[in-house]
């Protein structure tokens, strides 16, 4: 039996110490059995937590990634990986994050607005911070680490540390498990069916009870089987949102803009996202973001069957929850 573990080293300009050059490492541990893997960083103890409760009132005085601060607060990267150490695109700012996990793990602060409301958030907003994770992208490219994944944990439920809200970014020479699943899958059906899964998907949907909506390039269903509580499947036309023109970009945005809306509709106020995209003009496979509502009280919706049975336990149809997000598109 083989206990494997390998480690990835994080480098950065630590805030803590005057944005002197601070090394970590990231421990990735490989199960001897199913292969899963479990990411390491024992420093993650440490991290911030901002209160729910006092959002409004902590503003930017208290907020790392609030406009007056993030400049001060939030770390840099080596000249050696960006001269300029942290990435800026309109109103969205890009830095490594403190407390990782992987040797290549950024955050993007994407609105400078100290908010939390769903219904609040504007295309200009999610679009600036994507263009700016493609900027992060990019360069991870140029030094080795195409493998690319953009998430969002957005409030405590979900996630988030930081009540501001950021996306987060990973770069790798290997694909992230959840990507890796999706594409192994995606080759599978198109060798098997001699078609691409995904496309087939987005035309078969159209006139079902689980069609949302369509913006450019993407089109937004309820997924048939979901893997969370009013989760949406938005589906691209090409296999990389490195690929994307403006128009699939600013399309992106404004679907998962329309779905945040959505949800803050029906009551939904904590979301997490994940956008799976890979390189190479992979014809098999379809960049594709989902979003999926998270508990809005104390109670987990994460339990032992969710844990340990590997399987999903829901109490929405995705055809109802459907006719609910399909007015805001």
């Amino acid at each position: 039996m083989r206990f494997v573990r390998f480690r990835e080293e994080v480098r950065i300009l630590d805030p803590r110490s005057s944005f002197s050059e601070s090394r970590s490492e990231v421990e990735v541990r490989i199960d001897p059995l199913t292969g899963r893997r479990a990411r390491i960083n024992i420093s993650r103890t440490a991290r911030p937590k901002q209160a729910l409760v006092k959002v409004e009132a902590a503003g930017a005085a208290k907020c790392l990634f609030c406009p007056e601060n993030v400049d001060t607060a939030t770390p840099m990267f080596p000249p050696s990986f960006l001269p300029q150490g942290r990435l800026k695109l309109g109103g969205a700012t890009l830095f490594p994050n403190l407390f990782p996990l992987a040797g290549n793990h950024a955050v993007c602060v994407f609105t400078p607005e100290h908010k939390i409301e769903l219904a609040r958030f504007r295309r200009k907003e999610i679009l600036d911070g994507i263009r700016c994770g493609l900027l992060y992208f990019s360069r991870c490219a140029e030094v080795g680490l195409p493998e690319h994944f953009l998430g969002w944990n957005h409030l405590p439920a979900a996630g988030a540390s930081i009540l501001h809200p950021h996306f987060q970014m990973i770069c790798s020479k290997e694909p992230l498990a959840g990507t890796r699943e999706l594409l192994q899958a995606s080759r599978s059906y198109f060798r098997n069916e001699g078609k691409n899964f995904w496309s087939q998907l987005a035309e078969e949907e159209r006139p079902s009870p689980r069609f949302i909506g369509g913006t450019q390039g993407f089109t937004w269903v309820a997924p048939w089987s979901p893997s969370g509580a009013f989760e949406v499947l938005g589906i691209s036309e090409r296999s990389s949102v490195m690929a994307m023109d403006g128009q699939e970009l600013e399309g992106l945005a404004d679907g998962i803009v329309r779905v945040l809306q959505g949800y803050a509709s029906i009551g939904v106020a904590s979301v997490n996202m994940g956008l799976y995209s890979v390189l190479g003009g992979e014809e098999a496979f379809r960049a594709n973001v989902r979003l999926m509502a998270r508990p809005g009280t104390g109670m987990s919706d994460r339990a032992l069957l969710e844990l340990y049975g590997q399987e999903v336990g829901l109490s929405t149809l995705p055809e109802d929850y459907a006719a609910a997000l399909r007015e805001h598109f």
